[in-house]
């Protein structure tokens, strides 16, 4: 993996984020990364939550600051959430204020609407998703120019994670961060 910085793996739900995400945290090649995923974060730090935007913001926001920790210690952050909200993508560059020579990568995975439908009957953990939810954000992802893009539909998980890394091992221009972050969604 590249020098320490910020490595993103957002997408709409059932785009396989997560999928990708622990493929690449088990791989030891990745040396000094660690791998964030935000939904785990959430569970551990607000178990019964009802989700909420506060909760949800409280729980991008923690992993932020872990990550903006590990990059400190020269170690790549791999950050795994939806990043649809502006607000989302703005913590996290908050986090990163400070740190303006540290890259900020992103991959986002594209999913259809229908896959993401089929993924989401196949899946066996709690949410509060439900398939019109599932469609409509597949359907309107506010997805960046700057961002690796990824359709998830054509490649397995470790094809997936091969790809990221050879892109990174070219040492890609990170994004801007704050053009970036101004394509996220507002809350509706």
């Amino acid at each position: 993996m590249a020098n320490s910085g910020v490595l993103v793996l957002a997408g709409p739900p059932c785009a396989g984020k997560s999928s990708v995400g622990k493929v690449l945290a088990a791989d030891s090649s990745h040396g000094r990364s660690s791998y964030i995923e935000v939904d785990a974060l959430f569970s551990l730090l607000l178990p019964g939550s009802d989700r909420n935007r506060d909760d949800r913001m409280l729980a991008y926001d923690a992993a932020h600051v872990l990550a903006r920790t590990l990059v400190e210690r020269g170690r790549t952050a791999i950050l795994e959430c939806t990043y649809a909200r502006h607000e989302q993508r703005a913590s996290l560059l908050k986090a990163m204020a400070d740190l303006p020579a540290a890259p900020l990568w992103v991959v986002e995975f594209y999913v259809s609407p229908d896959d993401a439908i089929e993924r989401f009957r196949r899946r066996d953990q709690a949410t509060d998703l439900d398939e019109d939810l599932v469609r409509e954000r597949a359907q309107n992802f506010p997805y960046s120019d700057q961002a690796l893009r990824l359709v998830s539909s054509t490649a397995t998980p470790d094809d997936l994670a091969n790809q990221i890394t050879t892109w990174l091992r070219h040492q890609p221009e990170p994004v801007d961060r704050d053009l970036w972050a101004s394509t996220g969604r507002g809350w509706s």
